[in-house]
């Protein structure tokens, strides 16, 4: 049975100008993981947590393997009951690539997690 609401990742529900990257890199919380760095930058005017997602060709050679990484994450994201709102910036590491899917949506959870339970600055 198909769902009645389509489960897309909307266009608000996106950081897309790199200003908005840079302004989360220089200002957000940062947190490290075995597959991602996460950067993290409060903003509670903002009616929903955006995601921005760098995976490098130099990391992932194949477009094939990041498309994966990409879609893993905005569907870990999109199902996250976010209490933070805010900016969120999610930077691919090496071993991503070789990562199996449940690997990846675990660890993005568990950093997730860890970010939203910080007391904000």
């Amino acid at each position: 049975m198909v769902s009645p609401l389509p489960l897309s990742f909307p266009k608000i529900a996106r950081l897309t100008a790199a200003p908005e990257f840079q302004a989360v890199f220089k200002k957000g919380l940062k947190r490290s993981g075995v597959f991602f760095r996460l950067y993290y930058l409060a903003n509670p005017a903002l009616a929903q947590a955006r995601l921005g997602l760098a995976v490098p060709k130099k990391m992932a050679p194949l477009a094939v393997t990041r498309n994966r990484i990409k879609r893993v994450c905005r569907e870990t994201f999109r199902q996250w009951p976010a209490s933070a709102h805010g900016d969120y910036v999610l930077v691919a590491q090496a071993k991503a690539k070789t990562a199996t899917n449940l690997q990846l949506r675990t660890e993005l959870s568990a950093m997730l997690l860890h970010i939203c339970a910080q007391p904000s600055e």
